[in-house]
C-alpha cells in the first residue's frame, strides 16, 4: 500500500463566510478536494458563473477536475455543475441510485454519459485510494429527500464531508464499519449541517 497522500478541501462555493479576496458570496455549497495530483468537486453550488469565478479564484480550471461528487439533488448544491460540463464534456459525476427517482426533483438535469451511479457506499478506487462515498438516506425533510456524504483519508485522521446532513450526521457516521473505516480512528467532519443548532 502508498504512503497517504496530504488532503486539501477548500470551501469554494458558500454563503455563510467571509469569502477570499476574487470569490463570490452566493447562496450554495462546492468543496474542491485535492489529493495525490487528483482533484474533485463536491457539489456545484447553484449559479455556473458563480462557480466559475470561485474555481478561478482558487486557481483550478474546470478542464482539470477529475471528477465530481453530488450529495443530493437539491439546486443549491448541483445546479452550478455545468460551468465544469461544459468544459470538461467527460468528468464523470458520481450521484447516488436513487438521483433520478427523487420525491421532487429541484436540482439540474445530468448528462446521461456523465453519470456514475453509486448503488452502494464504497471506495471509489477508480478515483483514488483515499476517497470513499456513503450509502445514500432518506431525510425525513424536504419531502423525504435522498442524500450521500464522502469520507477522505488523510494521513491522520478520516475527514467527513457533507452536502447538508438533511437525513441526519449519524447514519453517516454509522456507515463508516460497511466502508471498512475503523470508527476509532480520528475524524474531522465539515461541510452542510442544515438543521442542527
Amino acid at each position: 500500500m502508498k504512503d497517504l497522500q496530504d488532503v486539501k478541501i477548500k470551501i469554494i462555493y458558500d454563503d455563510l463566510n467571509e469569502a477570499e479576496s476574487g470569490y463570490i458570496i452566493a447562496f450554495g455549497f462546492a468543496a474542491l478536494i485535492e489529493f495525490d495530483e487528483t482533484i474533485l468537486l463536491f457539489d456545484a453550488g447553484t449559479k455556473e458563473d458563480v462557480l466559475k469565478n470561485n474555481l478561478s479564484a482558487a486557481g483550478v480550471l474546470p478542464s482539470e477536475i477529475d471528477a465530481v461528487i453530488l450529495s443530493h439533488n437539491h439546486y443549491d448544491h448541483a445546479n452550478g455543475l455545468l460551468a465544469v460540463i461544459n468544459d470538461n464534456s467527460s468528468v464523470p459525476v458520481y450521484v447516488h441510485k436513487y438521483w433520478n427517482n427523487p420525491v421532487r426533483h429541484i436540482g439540474n438535469t445530468i448528462p446521461a454519459g456523465n453519470i456514475r451511479m453509486i448503488q452502494n457506499g464504497r471506495k471509489l478506487t477508480e478515483i483514488g485510494d483515499q476517497i470513499y462515498v456513503t450509502n445514500c438516506y432518506q431525510s425525513q425533510d424536504y419531502g423525504g429527500i435522498y442524500e450521500q456524504a464522502c469520507y477522505l483519508e488523510a494521513k491522520n485522521a478520516f475527514i467527513l464531508l457533507c452536502g447538508c446532513s438533511h437525513p441526519g450526521l449519524d447514519v453517516f457516521l454509522n456507515d463508516r464499519k460497511n466502508l471498512g473505516i475503523d470508527p476509532e480512528k480520528a475524524l474531522d467532519i465539515m461541510g452542510g449541517f442544515n438543521g442542527f443548532e
